[in-house]
């Protein structure tokens, strides 16, 4: 071989070695941005999973206010009936003694 063509293939050589050591860098840097990108995207999906948590826990909380004050409602007129029940039934406890009272003692 002619000393042309030894420089030559060394030269090659050298150069297929750098280039070896560039491809290695660069996937190190592809991996290292990679890994940024993985994390970005964990930390926004999270965000967006706590946002939307927080808005379903909103909303359950209007859905179950909405909900206590319609029961309240229904009880309170419950109440209300079973109150004005009461005093009718007072009333012609009353009326049914004072009759009784009429009854066994007269109009004297």
């Amino acid at each position: 071989m002619s000393l042309e063509t030894v420089q030559y293939v060394k030269e090659a050589e050298e150069r297929a070695a750098k280039l070896e050591l560039d491809s290695l860098s660069e996937m190190k840097n592809i991996k290292a941005e990679a890994q940024v990108t993985i994390e970005e995207h964990k930390k926004r999906v999270s965000l967006e999973l706590k946002d939307y948590e927080f808005s379903q826990q909103k909303e359950y909380d209007k859905k179950i206010a909405s909900i206590k004050d319609e029961k309240d409602k229904v009880v309170a007129v419950e109440v209300e009936e079973m109150k004005q029940s009461v005093q009718m039934n007072k009333t012609n406890v009353v009326n049914d003694i004072v009759k009784e009272v009429v009854n066994r003692y007269g109009n004297s």
